[in-house]
């Protein structure tokens, strides 16, 4: 039997993303959190000696490299997520 050894990283808030749950924009947040993601989740890799693989897309969103995937706009907002909370 094997097991994998591998470390699964996920983050569960709006905080990270351009939108919060209900699709408002909050790009202040975005930009004080986003880059303290991408950082820790940067610091991770180093520290374990591999690279994150996103995994697949939930319907909240979508990780794209160190972050997370841009919803789809529709005048001005993002989807609104707050059915599933």
């Amino acid at each position: 039997m094997s097991t994998s050894s591998r470390p699964t990283r996920a983050v569960f808030h709006d905080i990270w993303g351009h939108f919060d749950f209900r699709g408002f924009p909050h790009p202040e947040i975005y930009k004080r959190n986003a880059p303290r993601l991408a950082a820790a989740l940067g610091e991770l890799d180093a520290l374990l000696g591999t690279t994150a693989v996103a995994g697949d897309a939930t319907y909240f969103g979508r990780a794209e490299g160190h972050g997370i995937e841009m919803s789809d706009v529709i005048d001005g907002r993002g989807p609104d997520l707050t059915d599933r909370l």
